[in-house]
């Protein structure tokens, strides 16, 4: 499955990540569930880096300058992350609006609801901005 992000209001082009799909019948619940727990174990392997002195090859640098931030110093670690607690923030913030999910071009609104995906399936996450002044 294709996994694509983008956040409205930002020029930034959709982010598009290849995800091994989950084993089973899939809901929208199951899904956000398992990229979750996906994205909270890559974080932990990108805190596990943190403060070790990283060189960066000349392609590591081309990728950089093209996406528009080079980082070569030591970072802090972030907070500890815990992948229930993710879950449940996500899947609140589903429920409140704040993001759009599409499956294959079809916006899925219900998180309890079968959902049917093929290997090349692409699920789309749309993250909503407030309008200032409004």
């Amino acid at each position: 499955m294709i996994v694509e992000t983008k956040l409205i209001g930002r020029r930034t082009p959709f982010e598009r990540r290849p995800i091994d799909l989950p084993d089973g019948p899939h809901t929208l619940r199951g899904l956000l569930t398992h990229l979750v727990h996906h994205e909270v174990a890559a974080y932990h392997e990108r805190q596990a880096g943190v403060g070790v002195l990283r060189v960066m090859t000349e392609r590591e640098l081309q990728d950089a300058v093209a996406g528009g931030r080079v980082a070569v110093g030591p970072q802090e670690r972030g907070v500890a992350v815990g992948a229930e607690d993710a879950t449940r923030t996500a899947l609140t913030a589903f429920g409140d609006g704040l993001y759009y999910v599409f499956i294959d071009d079809r916006q899925v609104s219900e998180l309890d609801a079968p959902v049917a995906l093929r290997p090349d399936s692409t699920l789309l996450i749309v993250r909503l901005t407030a309008l200032a002044g409004g």
